[in-house]
């Protein structure tokens, strides 16, 4: 079954938990291949009713393009309303910190600027004098007219948020493209504004699983293969944290790590069997 287990003697068993929010690369996937157990897991979360979500950082990406990724690798039962994004949170922040629809700058990719505007956002241009916020996605898209606009409207004190704090997005073959944490540095260096990053592992994350689930943080679980991500959520959410080692993290990085979770296990597989 499990290779390590339960860490946290006070932590829920695995059988009570109502909702499962699962990371994806490394988790229920490695690039184009599914991980051993994942779609069995799935198949038996959706069997017994037992509500499971897919939770990434990269804002870059529409909601429907990872229902499309993740029906691609072959996972059945996929919907919109099972996928949330790091995009998704940012909405839900903005929303919760304006009274009236909040006017944003944006600097994201395109599919982020629609999924912005689907939910009544409104949308400032680049160059700009004035909005309710600078928010900075994953921007795959990122210019110097962005940076310009970001970069003034930090410095005359209008609100610097972003969507998420990783500092590069792994590619195949040990590539990487810098990240948004990356680009808010930049933003940081030339203004002195520090950001508030929304996505995992803010406690801001959480709160928007709690509203979208409507579960008891006691019955919720965060499933990852990132410390400072994945199981750093759970800790700063306070719900069940499990690291599974298929992906990067190794057990030395726990043992050696300030950030400890629930459960240790090998992978999803052993969730399967825990619940089976």
């Amino acid at each position: 079954m499990y290779k390590m287990g339960k860490m946290n003697a006070k932590a829920p068993d695995l059988k009570s938990i109502g909702c499962f929010v699962l990371d994806m690369d490394g988790t229920v996937n490695l690039g184009q291949t599914p991980i051993k157990g994942a779609k069995e897991l799935l198949d038996l979360l959706h069997g017994r009713g037992i509500s499971y979500y897919f939770f990434t950082n990269n804002s870059s990406k529409s909601p429907m393009g990872y229902v499309e990724k993740l029906e691609r690798l072959g996972f059945e039962n996929v919907t919109l309303d099972s996928i949330m994004t790091s995009g998704d949170v940012m909405v839900h922040y903005l929303k919760t910190h304006c009274e009236e629809a909040p006017k944003v700058y944006l600097a994201g990719t395109p599919e982020l600027e629609a999924q912005f505007r689907q939910t009544g956002i409104v949308l400032e241009p680049a160059g700009c004098s004035t909005a309710d916020f600078a928010v900075l996605g994953f921007d795959t898209t990122f210019d110097f007219e962005k940076a310009d606009t970001l970069c003034r409207l930090a410095a005359q004190g209008v609100p610097f948020v972003a969507t998420n704090i990783d500092r590069v997005c792994p590619l195949e073959g040990d590539r990487f493209w810098p990240d948004c944490g990356s680009m808010a540095a930049m933003v940081t260096h030339a203004t002195g504004v520090e950001p508030v990053f929304v996505g995992k592992p803010s406690a801001e994350t959480v709160n928007y699983i709690l509203d979208k689930t409507g579960m008891d943080r006691s019955r919720v679980a965060m499933v990852g293969d990132r410390l400072y991500t994945d199981i750093k959520t759970a800790v700063n959410g306070g719900i069940t944290g499990i690291a599974v080692l298929s992906g990067e993290i190794s057990y030395e990085d726990i043992e050696q790590g300030d950030v400890a979770p629930d459960y240790i296990l090998d992978s999803v597989y052993d969730i399967y069997t825990a619940l089976k």
